[in-house]
């Protein structure tokens, strides 16, 4: 995207973050149907997404505020078939500067840089070694797992590596 200033100035680029918000099947989830309501109540889809997806509507201003990116642009995408996976219809996009989305959403940069802090100082007590970070889904918990080191080591690996010498 390029800024057409009319001054005779050069062209700046403008950057832009894009993402997608994906409907979930509305008669199921009892939500909004975005095919009926987009056109004509789009703050109410948006409202019910900041609802219902508020943490990664923050993750997303957060990654576009990081990167510097001037718009944050997002899309309305809708399965064409409600049982098949494999085709999409972008209904609608709406576009926002970064900083103003985070003030519509309830978004301080502050409050995200303390909670990493916190999320930090409280890593930095453990022992070295392998950890799993989870939030639990229903309540306001981080849980930490200690991992053991081996847990992701792949039998199947170690077999590859044994049939590949026995080849040779």
């Amino acid at each position: 995207m390029e800024n057409k200033s009319g001054d005779g100035e050069s062209d700046t680029p403008l950057f832009v973050t894009i993402r997608a918000l994906n409907e979930w099947d509305s008669r199921i989830s009892g939500g909004i149907d975005w095919r009926a309501k987009l056109d004509v109540q789009r703050g109410a889809v948006l409202g019910a997404e900041i609802k219902n997806n508020a943490f990664k509507l923050a993750k997303w201003t957060v990654g576009a505020l990081l990167a510097g990116s001037d718009q944050l642009k997002l899309g309305y995408v809708t399965r064409e078939q409600p049982k098949g996976n494999n085709t999409h219809v972008i209904l609608g996009t709406q576009q926002f500067k970064p900083a103003e989305f985070a003030t519509q959403i309830n978004l301080k940069m502050e409050n995200a840089w303390g909670v990493l802090r916190s999320i930090i100082d409280l890593c930095m007590k453990l022992e070295a070694g392998l950890y799993l970070i989870m939030k639990d889904p229903n309540k306001q918990i981080l849980r930490i797992y200690d991992v053991p080191s081996d847990a992701f080591e792949d039998e199947g690996d170690a077999n590859s590596d044994e049939d590949e010498e026995e080849e040779n």
